[in-house]
Parts: C-alpha cells; sequence; structure tokens
C-alpha cells in the first residue's frame, strides 16, 4: 500500500470514528491536504473521497445541474462560451460508483454513510445505467434520521435539508415504516431546534408533512403544527423587540393552511396580526424605509382580499411622501469634455443640409439597447454589490412607483433605468446641438412644421396644435410646448399603428371601445418593426415607463411639478418629433 494510501485509510478511520458534530466541507478540507501531495491524477481512491464530499447536496440550478439531487460546487464561464463545473458527473466513473458503493457497507459514521449512499442513489442509474439496489435509499433514511436524533451535523439547517430528502426518498420507495420514522424525526427535530426569531429552524414541519399530500398525518399531529405555528405568531406579536419578519413565516404558512381548509376569517386573522406588527414597526423607522415596508404590506393585503384594509396603507405612503422628500438627499457627478471636442461632435451633426442635418440629429440620439445591457455588464464588474439588491424608485411625491429586481432577474428594468441615467448625461449634448441647428439654419416655426409634415403620420388636424407647440418650444416656454406636444406624440404613435395594421382600440367596460393607452401602442409588434427595438424602448422610457422619465404619464395625471418643464425634458420630446418625421409611405409599402 503506498504512502498516500496509508494515509488516506488513516484519515478517513479517524472522520468514521467522529463523535463532535461536523460538516461535509470540513471532511472535504481534510481530504484537501492530501490532495496537494498530487499535483496531477491523484489515486483513485482519494479522487473519489474528494469529490464525494465537494458536491452541494440540494442543487435546484437547472442550467448548470444534471437534473440530480447533487449538482456542482463551483460553476466557471470559460472565454470560449464553455462552463467549467467542478465536480463534475463526467469524472464519476462505474469504478467510482462501485467503491463509493463499498465504502456504505464499511463505515459507522451517520454523516459519511448518508454522504456515500445519497450519491450512489442518486448517480448510479446516470453513470452505470443500473438502478442501485433500493436498499442503499434505505441506509442513506436511516442515517439521515440518526444525524437528527443525535445532533451530528454541525449546521441545523443542513440537517432540515437532508430531512427533506429523507422523506423524499421514503416516499419514492413507498417504505411506510420509514415514511412514518422520517415524519417523527423532523417533527421532534423541529422542537429541539425551533428559536422564535430565527425562522430558518422552524416551520419545516408544515412544508414537508402538513403541505404534502402524500403524507398521512393523524389529527394530533396537524393539531400540534398549526397549535405551533399560532403560538410562535401570538408569542413574536406580543415580543418588546417587534421582528414582523419572522411573524411573516409564521403568518403565511397558517393564512396558506387556512385558505385551503375554507377559513377565510382565521386566514385574514393571522395576516392582520402580522401586518400589525409591520404597521408598529414602520412608526419608528425612517421614512423612506417605511414606505418600502408598507409598499410589501399593501401587497400582501391585496393578495389575500384585504382591500379596506389595502386602501388604508395608500393612504399612510401618501403621507409619508413630504417625509421622504426632505429625507433625500441629492446626488451629483460631473463629466469633464473639452470644448473641442463638443464642437466637433456638433460640427460633424449639423454639417451639409438642413434635412441632412436633422436626419443625422435624429438618429444619434437614439441610445441602442446593446451598448446599454454592456454597459451595465461593465458596471456590474466594477460594483457588483450595487447590482444584487432589489431598487425601489420613489416619485417626487415620496411613493415607491417603481421596483427593479437585482440585474440576473431584471435586465429590462436596469436597461429602463440606465438609458434615463444616460439621457440626462447627453442632455447638455443635445441642448447645444439644437442650439447650434436652430442659428445655422435660421430655424423658425414654419421651417419645422414644414419638415414635420413631410412624413404621412402628421396630420393636417393636429398641425394647429403641433404649430403653437414648436413656437412655444423655440420661445423657451416649456410649459406650453410640452403640454402640447407630449399628447401629439400620441396621436402620431397612433397614426403609426393604425397604417402598419394594428389595432388602436380596445373594449371598455361601459361596453364600448377606447383607445389603447400610448405604452401598449409602444409595444405592438408592428410598430416596433417599424421604429426598431431601440427606438420604441426609447419612446417608453421617455413617455410610459415608471422606471424612466414617464413624461406622458406624469403630464396627463397631472403629477408633473413645474420644474419639469425644462429644456432638458422638452428637448428631448422635440427630437422625438423630428425621429417620427424621418417615417414615410412607398407604393404599397409602409416604412
Amino acid at each position: 500500500m503506498s504512502d498516500c494510501l496509508k494515509k488516506l485509510k488513516k484519515l478517513l478511520d479517524e472522520l468514521d470514528t467522529l463523535t463532535e458534530p461536523v460538516a461535509e466541507y470540513e471532511i472535504s478540507g481534510k481530504l484537501g491536504t492530501l490532495r496537494k501531495e498530487y499535483k496531477k491524477n491523484p489515486p483513485e481512491e482519494l479522487f473519489a473521497e474528494i469529490i464525494a464530499f465537494d458536491f452541494a447536496e440540494d442543487y435546484s440550478d437547472q442550467k448548470f445541474g444534471w437534473g440530480t439531487y447533487f449538482g456542482p460546487m463551483i460553476v466557471v464561464p470559460q472565454k470560449n462560451g464553455t462552463v467549467m463545473k467542478y465536480p463534475n458527473i463526467c469524472d464519476i466513473t462505474p469504478a467510482i460508483i462501485e467503491y463509493w458503493s463499498k465504502r456504505v457497507k464499511e463505515v459507522k459514521n451517520p454523516i459519511l454513510k448518508a454522504r456515500y449512499a445519497n450519491l450512489v442513489w442518486d448517480f448510479s442509474k446516470k453513470v452505470t445505467r443500473r438502478q442501485p439496489e433500493y436498499s442503499i435509499a434505505q441506509i442513506a433514511i436511516d442515517s439521515i434520521i440518526e444525524i437528527a436524533q443525535k445532533g451530528l451535523h454541525k449546521y441545523k439547517t443542513e440537517v432540515i435539508k437532508k430531512l427533506g430528502r429523507a422523506l423524499f426518498l421514503a416516499l419514492s420507495l413507498n417504505d411506510k415504516n420509514r415514511i412514518e420514522r422520517v415524519k417523527n424525526t423532523i417533527i421532534h427535530y423541529e422542537d429541539k431546534i425551533a428559536e422564535d426569531n430565527k425562522p430558518g429552524l422552524w416551520g419545516f414541519s408544515f412544508d414537508f408533512l402538513l403541505k404534502n399530500k402524500k403524507i398521512l398525518l393523524n389529527p394530533e399531529e396537524k393539531i400540534k403544527i398549526i397549535n405551533d405555528l399560532e403560538q410562535r405568531l401570538d408569542r413574536l406579536s406580543k415580543a418588546k423587540d417587534l421582528d414582523p419578519w419572522s411573524a411573516e413565516s409564521a403568518a403565511f404558512r397558517l393564512a396558506d393552511y387556512y385558505n385551503r381548509s375554507n377559513r377565510k376569517e382565521d386566514a385574514n386573522r393571522v395576516i392582520l396580526k402580522f401586518g400589525k406588527m409591520f404597521e408598529m414597526k414602520a412608526e419608528t423607522a425612517a421614512a423612506f424605509q417605511a414606505a418600502v415596508w408598507l409598499k410589501k404590506l399593501y401587497s400582501i393585503y391585496r393578495q389575500y382580499g384585504l382591500k379596506k384594509e389595502a386602501d388604508r396603507i395608500v393612504i399612510k405612503l401618501r403621507k409619508l411622501g413630504p417625509k421622504i422628500d426632505s429625507e433625500m438627499e441629492t446626488i451629483s457627478y460631473s463629466i469633464r469634455i473639452s470644448k473641442e471636442e463638443i464642437d466637433k461632435l456638433i460640427k460633424q451633426l449639423i454639417e451639409g443640409d438642413l434635412e441632412t442635418a436633422l436626419l443625422r440629429i435624429a438618429i444619434y440620439y437614439i441610445p441602442r439597447k446593446k451598448d446599454i445591457i454592456q454597459q451595465l455588464q461593465e458596471f456590474s464588474k466594477k460594483t457588483p454589490l450595487s447590482f444584487l439588491f432589489t431598487r425601489e424608485i420613489f416619485q417626487d411625491q415620496g411613493h415607491i412607483i417603481a421596483t427593479i429586481k437585482p440585474l440576473e432577474e431584471d435586465i429590462n428594468g436596469h436597461v429602463a433605468l440606465q438609458i434615463s441615467r444616460n439621457l440626462e448625461i447627453s442632455s447638455f449634448f443635445l441642448q447645444e446641438t439644437i442650439k447650434a441647428l436652430i442659428s445655422k439654419f435660421k430655424i423658425d416655426t414654419k421651417t419645422i412644421i414644414d419638415y414635420l409634415y413631410k412624413s404621412p403620420i402628421y396630420k393636417e388636424d393636429r398641425k394647429p396644435f403641433l404649430t403653437r407647440g414648436i413656437e412655444a418650444y423655440l420661445n423657451g416656454d416649456f410649459l406650453v410646448a410640452m403640454h402640447l406636444l407630449i399628447p401629439q406624440i400620441e396621436v402620431l404613435i397612433r397614426n403609426l399603428v393604425e397604417k402598419t395594421g394594428g389595432a388602436v382600440l380596445k373594449t371598455s367596460r361601459s361596453g364600448g371601445f377606447q383607445y389603447k393607452t400610448l405604452d401598449k401602442l409602444l409595444c405592438d409588434e408592428g410598430l416596433i418593426k417599424v421604429l426598431g427595438e431601440d427606438t420604441a424602448l426609447y419612446l417608453r422610457v421617455l413617455f410610459t415607463d415608471p422606471r424612466g422619465w414617464n413624461l406622458r404619464n406624469n403630464l396627463c395625471h397631472g403629477i408633473s411639478t413645474i420644474d419639469t418643464f425644462n429644456s432638458m425634458f422638452a428637448d428631448r420630446v422635440f427630437h422625438s418629433l423630428l425621429y417620427l418625421a424621418l417615417l414615410r409611405e412607398r407604393k404599397g409599402k409602409k416604412q
């Protein structure tokens, strides 16, 4: 026997006789010390032991997993487009499966025995194309029960995960004796470890047993599980230090049970008890934080049909608005660009005749989605933490108008927000470009109107509105200009959708028809085909997306404040008109 195998045997014997609690990663660490002696190709027994304890348990990522209980601990994308996974199912050979099977029978420590047995049961069919003996699953179940009863694992949450696995295996074998034993172990283990302010250590009896239709609970067991949750919720609601987040875990489970049992009043009771805790907590919090909590509570009340309570929360949110405004701090940033660079850009844009210049300006200032995504990816590499959390967007009055989830979950939300920010940064360049354009070509209202009306989507009956709006814009009266021009952009979009064969009407609650909202029109497939995805997205960010500027909705609903009517916003409205004027109609073909 080689020195390495002697050392391995000695280490495995030590692990097998361990009496104190241990975790799999600690076993992996001890085995890793032997691995360091080999730069390449360690003995197969050592390799089998190392990967046995490196696989991640209860793996749920379908993208990188193999449809098995175990999955890779590490996933690293490679430059060539492939993905490196460690450990990898490809590394498991029939010989390794046989080795693990042998180890199941040799070891006594339940942590080791459970791991080997689970691996053999999980991977045998995929590696050897043979179903393992059912006794392997039974050994895994029995070992997990022993781990829980004797407290052999270092982490309670890992034991909970293993108990879920044991129950799954017992049910898949239809082993009634073991189903009963696992059930009793789950209930007793929760009694043993539960702490009110640690919701991860309780509630699993409800999740594993009461919600599982395959588990037969007697009346006493059902009552115990529900009463435990009720008593825990009651204790949390009366605690000196309010913890509504822990109470939420109890309330949601109880509400789910009562709703399924047609006990609507009890469901409402527990939700309101938990909700009261959130409201009390919000009263002592900063207005910004209170608004986030109350928004969540509003959604919960609506979810459970508590409309009266939800409306009351909305009133509270409205009252928080002024306080939030007073708590907000202004964040400013600056960019240094030489005058020579600005002059060079503007000169390039307004070169040539008027129509050529207008076309260049219209196209140049449309943001490109692919560029925004690349920008976000670069930002996320530099400051990854800022893209891992949900963001709340507040309106001027102080209430939340949109939520943006982490980057991987909500790329479109981040794109809209980043476009909005980029538009603010580029507003100075657009403003200077328009000034230079007006100066060079001595532009007046008639010049612009004549240019716009070369497009077929501009209709004669709208000309008085557009004329007055453009005149106000050129005179710097942005309040009047935006009130007149923004509704006309909605008309133009409707005209375009109709020309592409799309529907602009929808049924109304009164039994008739009404116009679709501008946001719906901007999502029309025919319109996107003509304008392009980038332009349709740009117009949504400008006019209808609460994560963006939302100019149309804020103006039409009377939300815009007086300082909104400035050159930055008005220039973008003007730019939108210029872009829509690029549309032309050819023989039997619209484009």
